[in-house]
């Protein structure tokens, strides 16, 4: 079985063995599936750029016509040498886990194809067909934490020519490690803003790194409240790794419905029109068209349920705290399947 574990991927992608002509990343933090991605790609030695030697494909195109992940993965580059095939997208479609099991059998000659996934399940076809492929590995990706966030915060304070004590480097980590793309342009904001100086202080950090955790947090809760059900999943499983509490989910769902509650009783009880009752609560311009979704697809009645259910699970997780992740998912995926049924009725 050709594969790694998430601790060992760093080391595989510094020393990559290209005996394998088929590579998956698979994990829930996409920026980090991307970037380490782009980083085995740039060591294959072809520019990903280049229309000649390199192509990237959709999962949802190859499954339409997987035909084109064949003619792709057997075509010579026009100018000779290396060819590169990206996938991205990937995930539980079966036309492309087949194509992917039947190509990683195969040594292709000079030609790399790397498929990028979410977060795959052990059984998840595609998962499995690479990891009993004889030229294929399978290289997880999970949340910065631990040493890989260090290592990246190294790279960019050496890129910078910078240090930073440590007192900054943990008011740092504390801000960052809820998608890995993200986390690295935070550090290099900071890296530029600290430029001229020989250290990045504790000051610095509070000055100008955003809490990307906290944008996750609202983006999760966003999504339950307008219906998102199929995209929940993933930004749930994202907290709970880069290990968000349950008790926070849970009470930034419950705040968010307590607001909620507020302004819709303002647009039924006093005439106030939904965009007037947004503007006046002044929400972040990333969130505004969800909470104006989740405005106009809510009636008063039903918030007011959601709230006395919000309340009732938050207990039951306190009871019984084995249960407290369980419980909270099934919170947020109730409220996103209610809010889905609601907006489906043409309240929006």
């Amino acid at each position: 079985m050709a594969q790694k574990k998430a601790g060992e991927v760093e080391a595989f992608l510094n020393r990559p063995d290209f005996a394998f002509s088929v590579v998956l990343f698979y994990g829930p933090d996409t920026g980090l599936v991307a970037e380490r991605s782009a980083k085995l790609a740039k060591a294959f030695g072809v520019d990903p750029t280049d229309p000649f030697s390199a192509v990237t494909l959709s999962a949802d195109e190859i499954e339409k016509d997987i035909g084109r992940l064949y003619d792709e993965a057997n075509t010579l580059s026009l100018l000779g040498g290396k060819r590169l095939v990206r996938v991205r997208g990937a995930g539980a479609g079966r036309a492309l886990a087949d194509a992917i099991g039947e190509l990683a059998g195969t040594r292709l000659a000079e030609t790399l194809i790397v498929v990028e996934a979410g977060d795959l399940k052990k059984s998840a076809g595609l998962r499995t067909h690479v990891e009993r492929g004889r030229h294929a590995m399978a290289l997880p990706c999970y949340q910065d934490e631990g040493r890989s966030l260090d290592l990246m915060i190294d790279e960019e304070l050496s890129a910078a020519g910078l240090s930073m004590d440590r007192e900054a480097r943990e008011a740092l980590k504390a801000r960052l490690g809820a998608d890995r793309i993200a986390s690295r342009g935070e550090v290099k904001k900071l890296c530029l803003y600290a430029l001229g100086t020989a250290t990045v202080t504790e000051e610095d950090v509070a000055a100008i790194v955003g809490d990307v955790s906290a944008d996750a947090l609202d983006e999760a809760i966003d999504a339950a409240a307008s219906g998102e059900v199929k995209r929940l999943p993933h930004l749930i499983d994202r907290l709970t790794t880069a290990g968000t509490a349950t008790f926070q989910l849970h009470q930034a769902l419950l705040r968010y419905f307590q607001q909620l509650q507020a302004l819709r009783d303002s647009v039924e009880k006093h005439g106030e029109p939904v965009a007037r009752a947004v503007e006046r609560r002044r929400p972040h311009f990333r969130r505004k068209p969800a909470l104006e979704a989740a405005l106009n697809a809510w009636p008063l009645a039903a918030i007011d349920r959601r709230v006395q259910a919000i309340e009732a699970d938050i207990l039951s997780s306190r009871k019984d705290s084995g249960l407290a992740l369980t419980i909270t998912h099934k919170t947020l995926m109730d409220t996103a399947v209610e809010a889905a049924r609601l907006r489906a009725r043409g309240r929006l």
